[in-house]
């Protein structure tokens, strides 16, 4: 039997190839499911009764038209200029990716008044930066874990595309060892470097792993980390409650 929704926050994060959407209530999150934008025009959202909702669209798809399938929902749009939880410190603050943003703002919400690492691990891996008085300072970009995989079959004559394993070890007796190994180890090692560095000048840091690989290398680093594969979806919903206060 499905469940009525009433009073919650409708999350919508769409992306470029899918729509996810979470619902909480307060910050609780009690549903959550990611559709192909095929699917959408199909898809039943009767039982999301939600009325307020936040949309962070990257998508090609015009926001009007994908808010067009949750009637009588009342959305604001997660843009640049919209009031958050932290101030965009960055020397370009358009240009900024909106799920970084809202990724900081979920970091924020969780762990008020301290230093923040983001480390987000998908298609990109993005490291973030929040100080302790709620400011964004900035990040880097890196090549996430199935893009590099994928680079070495495309750029190179011989080298086959492999998926990640469970087992690693330092130094690889075969070729598919050796890609596997290099990919995975060499990750784990960027992520406890910046760890490290941030550490290392930050007092009270908290690190937060998100994205979709985030679990698969939450036991691979050494150092402490929060993994939140939702932080994306906390910072919206965040976001949205906020703007409903001001």
């Amino acid at each position: 039997m499905s469940v009525l929704y009433f009073d919650m926050n409708l999350i919508i994060d769409a992306g470029n190839s899918f729509l996810k959407y979470f619902v909480f209530s307060d910050d609780t999150l009690v549903e959550h499911d990611i559709i192909s934008y095929a699917e959408l025009n199909h898809f039943d959202f009767s039982n999301l009764s939600c009325k307020k909702a936040i949309i962070c669209n990257v998508s090609k798809i015009d926001t009007q038209e994908i808010m067009s399938h949750f009637p009588g929902v009342s959305f604001l749009e997660f843009k640049h200029d919209t009031q958050t939880l932290i101030s965009n410190k960055y020397e370009t603050p358009a240009t900024l990716g909106l799920d970084r943003l809202a990724a900081a703002n979920g970091a924020e919400i969780i762990a008020p008044k301290k230093n923040k690492l983001i480390i987000d691990l998908g298609t990109a891996i993005t490291i973030d930066f929040v100080d302790k008085d709620a400011n964004y300072i900035g990040g880097n970009i890196s090549v996430g874990m199935s893009s590099r995989f994928k680079a070495l079959h495309d750029y190179t004559q011989n080298l086959p595309l492999l998926s990640p394993t469970e087992k690693t070890k330092l130094t690889g007796k075969n070729t598919i060892e050796a890609i596997q190994n290099g990919v995975i180890i060499g990750i784990c090692n960027e992520i406890d470097g910046y760890i490290k560095s941030y550490s290392s000048i930050y007092q009270d840091i908290t690190t937060f792993l998100t994205g979709g690989d985030c679990l698969f290398f939450e036991k691979r680093v050494k150092n402490s980390i929060f993994a939140q594969p939702n932080l994306v979806a906390i910072g919206l919903n965040a976001v949205l409650t906020y703007n409903e206060t001001i």
